[in-house]
Formats: structure tokens, C-alpha cells, sequence
């Protein structure tokens, strides 16, 4: 809805209803107004909502009062003799309902009064400014509902105090009508003013009571410098910019050398500048490499002193920014750094060249770990005499500076220059001297610090702990034997006349005597059949098959040191006699021993992959009976495998065997009679005897190589157990934890 008001009718309008009408009836007769009122684009929001129009410039009080209460939809009591007058406006023209209300307040105000909701009233009051904190209804934080011009609220504090707030609160109430006290014991104000002082004093509070700024933790790694060195460049930094800067810093960097980083702790605000500031100065430093021939010292001391000083262990350097290697091959000290440190070091060996002189031959002790001390001496004797070790220049200086005298670039990317080659002379009888402490197993040795580097180097060539082979070793025997035998005995008596004859065909088999009438008992084993017809014939045919098998294992195990040979002999030893005969006297002596038994000889190498090189003896022997006589020793039967055969660790291989297969068939018979097919069986004892002997040797090889001897425990553990021996190992067992 739209109104047009002239000054007159505004001036003799009281109520609503009355404007309202006489504002229809201006708006119908003014061809301004109704041209004038044509919709405008607007949004539908502003469509909505209702409008004023005010076409002239000035309007009664009681009227803007009186507009504002009909579309506020609430009732105002007001003294009409104190809103007297007009109101100019600054423009005539659209007014929504807020503007014409905020007008009639700011008019009241400025006349010393204001609008106040009282507590339980449904209408609003037009009060003195002096009186309206105490009409004064309390209203929402928010002042939601709220539509009286002056207000009171009651504002909790959470972080503040509000005696401290109350002075800068008065700075944004009004002279006249505004107050603030502090509430202690609930910690909160009351203030009471017109709206938009408190509105703005509300807006100061909730600025003020907002939490603080957490400060920002990061972490910032570097790439090229010392986190201790940038922490130092960033003070002198920070410090530098208090004078130029008048706001400080609040943040701060910390060192982290453990992870190459810096921690900075700073304000949301700052934190960006403390990330720029520490990228803008990690920056790689130039570096340079360069070769120094020490000349006093040996140069394994002098790269442990350069160490020691010029680069700080401790400290953790960017890639790159330093490393130092030891040339043996040409006795120099290849350093990689930057300038500053390389004109340390030269001051360094400077001050060595310059020391007094010192013993030129020192005394050095070498420690032996895996072998014996007199066979390293021995080796170390050999190497000396065939003149190894080589007396290296022991004058000199540094062979490579930033430019040579040419003005060629020297350095890591120079081309390799070509110098006469340094004289090398052989080591001399008396330039050093060695001895062997049998107690400490250690090495003495006296001589030039070069050469005792080298000797150095030397040592820790041939001091290598060999590797240990456990060699286990398993010999096989297999007999086989088979026997038949087959006989038949017959015997015959005749008789003609005074005449007695008898027919026989024995082979000893135990056949009856045919003139006696009773079976001898059998005492052959097998199948036996007698026959016996007394006064006659008597007959016995025996039967006899056997089957003998035999296995015999025989398994030794060795530990044994690489390349050395081990033996392991398990062998039974049997005496005999011996005698000594004269013309008078014969005595009998001992005579002495022939053993019989296993005998492994083994010698092992490990070469590359873990294969295994084995020179071994596996000799195999048993006695066959008796010794014929006391004076001779019993026969002995003797396999033996010699050979050097490759086998691979872990694994079980046949290394050789034997075998022997003896057939043999004998016969008995009676002649001319034996020789009839069929028949001839009657009169023959046979025999077959079948005989066969296979000899093997397995052989597995495993390699112990850790330090601990970890696997020797491994490989004992299972022995150990079955004999019930303690291998002193620390035992673990399960514990409850309460």
C-alpha cells in the first residue's frame, strides 16, 4: 500500500484511519501523485512489504507516531503536548515501516524522550530519557520482539571481567539516556540505552569475548642448512626488524637438528611470513672439492683429526655440503665442502706441517680375531719379503687448488691433470718391524705411519673370520645273500651165498646203517627224508635254502674350519702274537694291532654360491673270521673312497659306492652215475650260493656363517636333546603378567 500526505492534511490527521483516508483521497485527486506511483521494478520482498509515501518535507510528530504504531500493530501512550512540532525530513518520498519508526525515535531522542516496552504492558510508552531505564522492560540478547526505541539487556560475560568492560562501553552509550553497571556476581553488564547504542555496544562485546587466536604450530623442513644455523640467521633477522617495524614479532622458530627441521610457533597472521622467510634463506651453500696429501701423519689420522675439527660430527650437514674419502691408491684426502671449511683445513695441516718434530715411527698394535697370531706373522713375513707394502711421498702439498698457476679451473668437474708420476720404492729391509704377542693375539708393529696404514689395511684383508662346515657323512653297507642245498645219500646190502656186498653213495649227510634196524636221530637242518629197509637199503635225501639281508649304516659328523682338514676315526683294534724262534728257545710276544672299523678324512672349501669343494677319505672296514693261527692276524676286509667332488650346501649327494656281486655253484656226485640226466640226481649233493654287497657314501655339507652362531645352535639343538645335555642357550619361557 502507498500514501501520499500534503503538509495540510498530514497537519489535521490524528488517528490512523483518518491519514489513511485522507491520504486515498490526496493520491485521487493529485495527477502527480498518481503518476508518481507507478510500480517500480522491486524485488518481491519489497513488493510486500508496505510503503510510505511523503510528498513533503516536513511532518507532525504525532503523525509519524501514529503511522509507526498502526504498522507496528501495537498501541502507544505519549503525552500529545510534548510531541508537538514537525519533523523535517531529509528527502521526501518512499519510507518503509522501519524508517518512519526509526525517524519518530530519533526525533523523540533528540527532544529529550524515548519509547520504552514496560515489563508486562502490551502497548509502548513515550518516557523521559531520564526516567526510561526504569520503565524499561529486559529484553533478549538479540533483541528479538523487541520494538520500544530504548532498551535494557543483560549480557553475560564468559571470558572477561566486567569492571574492565564498563569504561569502554560508556564510550559507545549516549550521554544522556545511556548507563552500563557491572553485574559481579554474575559476571555479566546491564546496559540500557537507545537501540543503536546498544546494538553497537553488543557487537564491541561479542568482538571482545570472542576466544583467542590459537597460535599455528608448523613444521618446516630444511633442505641445505643446519637447523641451528638458521635459528640464529632468523634471530639476528627478527632483531633487526624491531627497529624498522614498529608492530614486533609474537612468533617464534626452534631448532629440531633430530629431524633437520624448524618448528615455528607463530600467529595465524605471521605464519606466512616465518614460511617465506626460512625458504628465502635455504639455499644450498657452494661447495668445492679438493685433494690434500698430508705430510707429517699417516692418512688415516690426519682424515680423523680433519674430522674431529673442521667438520662437526654431531651436527647434521645438508647433501652434499661435506664428505671426505680416504684414497688409499694415491695417498690423498678427497674433500668435498665449502670454502670456509676448506680454508680450515688448510690452516689444520698448515699447523701440523709446522709442529715440531715428532717419533716418525710409530708403534702400533693390530688385533688378530679370527686367526692365530704366528700364522698371520708367518703370512705377513712372506708379504714383506716379497715387498707389498710400498713407502708412499712424504713431502708434498695440496694437490689441488682452486686454480692452477695456468689459470685452469681445478676442482670436481676439472679434467684429470697429467703429473709425473710419483717415486714408489719398495719397502726395505728394517722400515718396519713386526712381532707376534702370543698372549693378546696381536700384532706389533714399529715403522712409518704410511706403511703402518697400509699394514693396517692389510690386515683387516687377511683377519676375515672363515666360514665353518659341518660335515656329515653317511655310509651305507647292504648284504645280500642266498644258499640251496641239495643232497641224497643211498646205501645197499646184498648178499649171494657166502658172499656180502655193500653199495654206497654218501656225502656225509647222516644216512642209517642198513644192517641195523633203528633211524639214527636227524641232524641236519632243513627238509630231511631217511629211508631205511633193515638188511636192504637205507636212503636220506635233505633240503636246505637260505636267504640272509644285512644293512649297516654308519654316519659320522665333523665340524670343521674352512680349508682345513679333519678326521674322524671309529675303528676296533685286535692284537695277535708274535714268535721268535732260536736253536734252543722259541718265545712268544706280542705282536701288535690291525684296526677295522670307519675312518673319514675331510677337507672342505666353500667357494662362490654357497658350493662346496671337498677333498675326502672314506675308508670302510671289517674283520671276514678268525686269524688262522695265534701268530697271524685275522683276515680283514677293507672299501675305501678317495676324491674331491662339489656338492652343495644343504643338500645330501651320493659322493661313491660299491658294489660287489659273488655267484657260486659246487656239486657232489658220483661218477659216470651223477652224469645221467634225471637219474643222476639220486647220486649228487649240490650246492648254489649267491652273494651280493653294495657300498655307499652320502655326504651333506651346511655352511655356518652367522656371527652369533645362531645356526651351530640350530644344528646342535636336536642332538643336544636326545642326550639330554644343557647347551647353555638362555631358555624362554611364557610368563602371566598380572
Amino acid at each position: 500500500m502507498r500514501f501520499a500526505l500534503s503538509r495540510a492534511g498530514a497537519y489535521r490527521c490524528i488517528a490512523a484511519g483518518a491519514l489513511v483516508a485522507l491520504a486515498s483521497a490526496l493520491r485521487a485527486q493529485d495527477p502527480s501523485a498518481t503518476a508518481t506511483d507507478q510500480p517500480t521494478p522491486q524485488s518481491e520482498q519489497q513488493k510486500k512489504e508496505p510503503r510510505w509515501r511523503i510528498v513533503d518535507s516536513e511532518i507532525n510528530l504525532a503523525s509519524l507516531i501514529e503511522i509507526g504504531a498502526k504498522a507496528l500493530g501495537r498501541h502507544v501512550e505519549y503525552d500529545r503536548s510534548k510531541v508537538e512540532g514537525n519533523v523535517a525530513l531529509d528527502r521526501p518520498g518512499d519510507f518503509s515501516t522501519a524508517d518512519i519508526w526509526q525517524i519518530a525515535n530519533r526525533e523523540l531522542f533528540s527532544r529529550g524522550l524515548a519509547s520504552v516496552e514496560p515489563p508486562g504492558a502490551s502497548s509502548l510508552r513515550i518516557v523521559p530519557v531520564a526516567e526510561a531505564a526504569g520503565f524499561a522492560r529486559l529484553e533478549a540478547l538479540d533483541l528479538s520482539g523487541c520494538s520500544a526505541g530504548f532498551v535494557k539487556v543483560f549480557v553475560p560475560l564468559a571470558r572477561s571481567k566486567p569492571e574492565s568492560l564498563v569504561e569502554t562501553i560508556k564510550l559507545l552509550l549516549s550521554k544522556s539516556g545511556g548507563a552500563v553497571n557491572a553485574v559481579k556476581e554474575g559476571n555479566a553488564l546491564l546496559i540500557s540505552d537507545y537501540r543503536p547504542h546498544v546494538e553497537q555496544a553488543l557487537r564491541v562485546i561479542e568482538i571482545m569475548e570472542a576466544p583467542a587466536l590459537q597460535p599455528v604450530v608448523e613444521e618446516v623442513f630444511l633442505e641445505h642448512i643446519s637447523p641451528v644455523a638458521m635459528s640464529a640467521l632468523l634471530e639476528r633477522v627478527s632483531n633487526t626488524r624491531k627497529t624498522l617495524v614498529d608492530t614486533p614479532l609474537r612468533g617464534n622458530a626452534l631448532p629440531l637438528a633430530e629431524s633437520e627441521s624448524m618448528l615455528v610457533i607463530a600467529p595465524p597472521s605471521e605464519i606466512a611470513w616465518w614460511r617465506d622467510t626460512i625458504a628465502e634463506f635455504d639455499r644450498p651453500e657452494p661447495v668445492e672439492t679438493l685433494h690434500y696429501i698430508p705430510r707429517r701423519f699417516s692418512l688415516g689420522d690426519t682424515a680423523h683429526l680433519i674430522e674431529a675439527t673442521v667438520h662437526d660430527v654431531g651436527a647434521a650437514d645438508a647433501a652434499g655440503s661435506w664428505k671426505l674419502v680416504e684414497d688409499t691408491l694415491t695417498g690423498t684426502l678427497i674433500v668435498t665442502a665449502s670454502p670456509k671449511k676448506h680454508a680450515e683445513i688448510q690452516a689444520l695441516l698448515t699447523r701440523l706441517d709446522e709442529t715440531a718434530e715428532g717419533p716418525r715411527k710409530p708403534l702400533r698394535a693390530f688385533p688378530i680375531k679370527n686367526r692365530r697370531v704366528s700364522d698371520v706373522l708367518d703370512l705377513l713375513q712372506k708379504l714383506l719379503d716379497a715387498g707389498v707394502l710400498e713407502q708412499g711421498p712424504t713431502a708434498g702439498q695440496a694437490a689441488a687448488d682452486k686454480s692452477s698457476p695456468d689459470g685452469t679451473v681445478q676442482g670436481a668437474t676439472a679434467p684429470i691433470r697429467k703429473t709425473p708420476s710419483a717415486t714408489v720404492s719398495a719397502t726395505r729391509k728394517g722400515d718396519i718391524t713386526l712381532a707376534a704377542d702370543e698372549a693378546s693375539n696381536r700384532v706389533l708393529a714399529f715403522g712409518e705411519a704410511p706403511l703402518l696404514d697400509q699394514l693396517a689395511r692389510l690386515i683387516s684383508t687377511i683377519d676375515v673370520r672363515e666360514a665353518q662346515v659341518m660335515v656329515e657323512a653317511l655310509v651305507v653297507t647292504l648284504t645280500e645273500s642266498q644258499t640251496l642245498q641239495v643232497g641224497v645219500e643211498l646205501q645197499k646190502i646184498g648178499t649171494s651165498g657166502d658172499t656180502s656186498a655193500r653199495f654206497a653213495s654218501l656225502f656225509g649227510l647222516g644216512s642209517p646203517d642198513p644192517a641195523g634196524n633203528v633211524l639214527p636221530p636227524s641232524t641236519a637242518t632243513g627238509f630231511s627224508t631217511a629211508i631205511l629197509n633193515p638188511g636192504d637199503f637205507s636212503a636220506v635225501v635233505t633240503a636246505l635254502e637260505t636267504l640272509n639281508e644285512g644293512r649297516a649304516l654308519t654316519i659320522p659328523k665333523v665340524l670343521v674350519n674352512n680349508n682345513v682338514q679333519a678326521t674322524l676315526d671309529s675303528t676296533l683294534q685286535t692284537p695277535y702274537a708274535s714268535t721268535n724262534a732260536s736253536a734252543t728257545v722259541a718265545t712268544t710276544s706280542f705282536g701288535g694291532t690291525i684296526d677295522a672299523g670307519t675312518s673319514v678324512q675331510v677337507k672342505p672349501q666353500v667357494a662362490d654360491g654357497d658350493q662346496i669343494v671337498i677333498e675326502y677319505t672314506v675308508s670302510l672296514s671289517r674283520f671276514t673270521g678268525a686269524a688262522a693261527l695265534p701268530t697271524l692276524p685275522p683276515p680283514r676286509e677293507e672299501n675305501r673312497l678317495t676324491s674331491v667332488v662339489t656338492v652343495p650346501d644343504g643338500f645330501t649327494v651320493v659322493v661313491g659306492g660299491l658294489e660287489v656281486e659273488t655267484q657260486g655253484k659246487g656239486e657232489s656226485r658220483v661218477p659216470w652215475l651223477g652224469s645221467i640226466p634225471i637219474l643222476g640226481n639220486l647220486f649228487k649233493d649240490q650246492s648254489k650260493n649267491d652273494t651280493k654287497s653294495r657300498f655307499y657314501v652320502f655326504l651333506r655339507c651346511n655352511v655356518m656363517r652367522a656371527d652369533g652362531f645362531e645356526d651351530l645352535k640350530y644344528t646342535s639343538g636336536k642332538e643336544a636333546a636326545a642326550v639330554d645335555i644343557d647347551d647353555g642357550w638362555p631358555k624362554l619361557s611364557p610368563r602371566v603378567m598380572r
